[in-house]
């Protein structure tokens, strides 16, 4: 029986190459022209540093920061396998500092929600994304309502372009935004949760990877696209840190709902770090 690999929870298979960069200096060669995205300069280019799963020697190093491509991520105790091992900082906020000129980074200090699952040509303008045609989609920056993002001018900014929006009645926008305006739940749900506080009023229940925003209604939300134990995951969810990406297989094959899952580690040489057994028929 073939096993899939696991997929290193906190990354999302893999880092994004092609995530635009701060300098603007044009599109790549594979692309049409799209917007602030261009070549990636080397200082914003994926460290070649991940955390190993599963050590074989006891953990008791020091905590490293590598940059991924999009954001800083932890290599606990010093755990680390890469060309780039040697070259990490101890501090996520050193790590963030060494890369605030990357786009991904700037536009989270200024405010703004780093869409690392979106397939977008441009970034975001006055919170909505933008019509355009490209080859190759990437994710993008949302700066929120009134705002929009530009490089040039350190990241998202108050936009006076931006049209004035008079806000409809929060059952109108709900209905109108695909959400279901319920009784009972509140408060409006949060990544597809309802919230803990008891009450007898009525509010909107978005989809599971979505938020209720006053202006525009259900809005996909970065924060949705994180999961946690036992929450599904695939190419535009991933795991939070600690966690991998596991398919789980048995005699009668796999199922094809991934989800995340604290690893297996030290369990034999014949099960992997989802917990399949690899001599299973």
């Amino acid at each position: 029986m073939g096993l899939p690999d696991a997929f290193v929870g906190g990354g999302d298979g893999g880092a994004f190459p092609d995530a635009p960069d701060a300098t603007d200096a044009g599109p790549r060669a594979d692309a049409a022209p799209i917007g602030d995205a261009g070549v990636m300069p080397s200082s914003c280019a994926p460290q070649d540093a991940q955390a190993i799963v599963c050590p074989s020697a006891v953990c008791d190093g020091l905590d490293q920061w590598a940059w991924d491509g999009e954001r800083c991520i932890r290599i606990e105790c010093g755990t680390c396998v890469g060309a780039d091992c040697g070259h990490l900082v101890f501090a996520e906020s050193q790590c963030r500092a060494n890369h605030a000129t990357c786009v991904p980074e700037m536009c989270r200090a200024t405010g703004g929600q780093w869409l690392f699952y979106a397939q977008e040509c441009q970034h975001y303008r006055c919170g909505t994304p933008q019509p355009a045609e490209c080859l190759v989609g990437m994710p993008v920056c949302n700066c929120g309502d009134g705002r929009s993002f530009d490089a040039a001018r350190g990241g998202c900014f108050d936009d006076s372009t931006c049209p004035a929006v008079d806000p409809l009645p929060p059952q109108t926008l709900c209905t109108a935004t695909g959400g279901t305006w319920t009784t009972g739940i509140c408060c409006a749900t949060h990544c597809g949760e309802v919230c803990p506080l008891a009450c007898a009023a009525d509010n909107c229940a978005c989809g599971p990877l979505q938020v209720f925003d006053g202006v525009r209604g259900c809005v996909d939300s970065a924060e949705c696209h994180v999961h946690r134990t036992g929450q599904e995951c695939n190419t535009q969810i991933r795991c939070q840190d600690g966690l991998i990406c596991c398919q789980h297989c048995g005699g009668a094959g796999c199922d094809p709902t991934m989800t995340c899952e604290a690893p297996v580690c030290n369990a034999g040489p014949h099960i992997d770090m989802c917990g399949n057994n690899l001599l299973a028929p």
